[in-house]
């Protein structure tokens, strides 16, 4: 035989299947999508289960079948049961649920009979990119799903249909470990940011757009009910069994679906099909023989027109989140249902236009620009200007990284989003001649580190504010000696409150208040800047941009070493140390007696950044230390309600592992 004579490579054989109960006008667009998929590399049958109710939506099926070069199966569902769907959400009777699950088995049986390589079940409001099943395959993983997002709600963000655990867990935790809120929702935006990177990740359950291998079928895979399992819903008895079969769970990132899941998601559509056209890989960013100006150009509209636009009825909070980096994400997860009730309450319903359009410079990582727009609604317009950094992702798409505004009289305001913009209150953004105020909370520090933590900030403050929480020594002494003239405030409390730290921070906070600080770093009696904060203060705070500074605290073991391990590891985060008042700012404290945060919880709103120098903490340098903290949480959160558990259990830990103070 010769060798150049190779028998050609069998295409795999793929069932595209779907139950069918949906409106014609919806079906209308799934049966399209399902008509582009490209299919030079396969061999493609379907089986649908027509359970259609509507008269329409039974002839789409027929003429599909008609027109189709593909082998259609058409079998007749029962029709019973009432599936209510309305622009709120989906509501689904226990009953209906286990009849998709039985008409997907049936797809599963025909599927092993007649041996084909891969099941492709599909939602019948899903519409796809061509190119999804073809790369699905190519990925050779048993089972993996296309993602798709969905406002669940229609006041709720895009979520996908994918998850990590349980019933619809998107953060990814341990068994026993504790988070708190902001390590939740660090996670939780981490895991969501991810999911819109291109590429294939591994997830505890899926559905709805799942392409399944014959070896998953023929080991076992299918959709009936698990006795012993209480979660809601087919795909989750269907994930939980193909896990306990040994089969991984994968999610594809690459070619995202588009899911009609409401009457209103169908205008969606032809904007979702027009990109595609212009460019297959959905990176509106880098279409063929655009420049970069025009890039950032759009870019810029484009977000502008959505982020500052709102119709208080469908609202999201989440419309322009794609044009923005992970920095502005993160401040989205955390304050969004706060803007949401904003803007609900006060029934907003604007349209923002662009006015004007200025690049001030670019390359071709980075941009500056500075913008003028309207704000419309029906009894005025509002002019706004806006300065904007941009930089471009690793999709080489130019996302948002820094937002500035401005009312047409030029005051700078309070803020980057559209409940900011409306609220209209003046953001103080002084660059020169700033004062910088220390806060200080103590209690019997005259024997420990306040006077060594006091003489180095002394070098570089302008004002100091102390509270002494009922100090039982010479702690209000040290404080005036060393601080002398530079101290404006100092008040002692009668009866210690430390067992309700949030009460003393608020205490703290409305005192500095009073002296009208510009700036206001906040130091415990344990912590001390490095030296360079000397030579850098001032560049910090006499500036416009940024309202406060996030700074790395390491936990120092000894005079020269930290600790890092499981549970320690401070020092790998930017926390809040420095920040700039702001009287218009409407200040909120996380209400808690441990723990609640030396700062409001809520001016990560406000723009910072993140600072390379370094703080060392010196409470936790020595053993006497050590028992006293040991037992101080013991006794005020034995149960770890406000910190870790598992934090406290290794404090007293005989061999941690420690890293020499790098002096740098």
């Amino acid at each position: 035989m010769d060798s150049n004579n190779k028998a050609p490579k069998r295409k795999p054989k793929v069932l595209i299947g779907s139950p069918i109960r949906q409106a014609s006008n919806i079906l209308k667009h799934f049966l399209e999508s399902l008509d582009s998929i490209y299919k030079n590399d396969i061999i493609a049958d379907y089986f649908f289960i027509d359970d259609n109710d509507e008269i329409l939506s039974q002839n789409l099926l027929k003429d599909f079948n008609e027109k189709s070069k593909e082998k259609v199966i058409i079998q007749k569902g029962n029709k019973k049961g009432k599936y209510v769907c309305n622009e709120n959400t989906h509501h689904w009777k226990e009953s209906l649920i286990w009849k998709v699950a039985d008409y997907k088995n049936i797809i599963i049986d025909y599927c092993k009979k007649n041996n084909y390589d891969y099941l492709f079940l599909i939602d019948s409001d899903i519409v796809l990119h061509p190119k999804t099943l073809e790369h699905l395959i190519s990925t050779k993983k048993d089972i993996i799903s296309e993602i798709f997002w969905t406002k669940w709600h229609p006041e709720s963000q895009p979520l996908p249909q994918i998850w990590l655990y349980d019933q619809y867990s998107l953060i990814k935790k341990g068994r026993e470990e504790k988070l708190t809120e902001e390590e939740a929702a660090k996670r939780f935006n981490s895991f969501i940011q991810q999911l819109k990177e291109p590429g294939i990740y591994e997830v505890g359950g899926l559905g709805a757009c799942t392409l399944i291998s014959k070896n998953a079928l023929d080991n076992g895979v299918n959709y009936s009910e698990i006795y012993n399992v209480s979660f809601w819903g087919e795909d989750r008895h269907f994930s939980i069994r193909a896990a306990s079969l040994g089969f991984k769970l994968f999610v594809d990132t690459t070619y995202p679906a588009y899911h009609i899941y409401r009457q209103s998601d169908i205008e969606g559509v032809e904007k979702y099909k027009k990109e595609i056209r212009k460019d297959n890989s959905l990176d509106i960013s880098s279409f063929e023989n655009s420049s970069v100006e025009s890039n950032i150009i759009n870019t810029v509209k484009e977000f502008i027109e959505k982020f500052y636009s709102c119709d208080y009825r469908v609202v999201t909070g989440f419309e322009a989140l794609k044009y923005l980096s992970s920095y502005y994400t993160g401040k989205m997860t955390k304050t969004n249902n706060e803007i949401i009730k904003y803007l609900i309450d006060n029934k907003v319903k604007v349209t923002a236009s662009l006015l004007n359009l200025n690049i001030v410079e670019f390359d071709e990582k980075k941009a500056q620009v500075k913008a003028r727009f309207v704000i419309s609604d029906r009894e005025r317009q509002r002019i706004f200007s806006c300065s904007l950094n941009l930089m471009k992702n690793r999709e080489s798409k130019w996302l948002i990284n820094f937002i500035s505004l401005k009312n047409d009289k030029d005051i700078n305001i309070l803020g980057y989003s559209l409940d900011s913009l409306l609220k209209e209150k003046e953001r103080i953004a002084k660059s020169k001649d700033n004062k910088l105020t220390l806060m200080m909370l103590v209690r019997n520090e005259e024997n420990k580190f306040l006077n060594k933590v006091l003489s180095h900030a002394a070098q570089y403050i302008d004002n100091a504010v102390i509270l002494d929480d009922a100090s039982e020594d010479n702690t209000v002494r040290v404080c005036k000696n060393i601080l002398k003239n530079k101290l404006v405030n100092i008040v002692s409390n009668k009866v210690s409150s430390f067992e309700n730290e949030v009460s003393l921070r608020k205490q703290l906070w409305k005192i500095t208040e009073m002296t009208n600080p510009d700036w206001i770093l906040c130091l415990d009696a344990d912590e001390i800047f490095e030296d360079k904060i000397i030579d850098y203060i001032h560049p910090l705070i006499n500036q416009s941009e940024f309202d406060y500074y996030g700074f790395r605290l390491y936990d120092m073991w000894n005079e020269s070493h930290y600790r890092e391990d499981t549970y320690w590891t401070a020092h790998k985060y930017y926390r809040m140390f420095l920040i700039r008042y702001q009287p218009n700012f409407d200040y909120i404290w996380n209400e808690t007696p441990q723990h609640c945060g030396r700062f409001p919880k809520n001016i990560n709103k406000l723009n910072g950044c993140q600072c390379n120098l370094r703080l060392k903490h010196y409470g936790w340098s020595n053993e006497a230390l050590r028992i006293e903290k040991y037992n101080r949480y013991m006794k005020l959160d034995p149960k770890g309600k406000y910190g870790s558990m598992n934090q406290y259990r290794t404090i007293l830990d005989k061999n941690p592992r420690l890293i020499k103070w790098d002096m740098r």
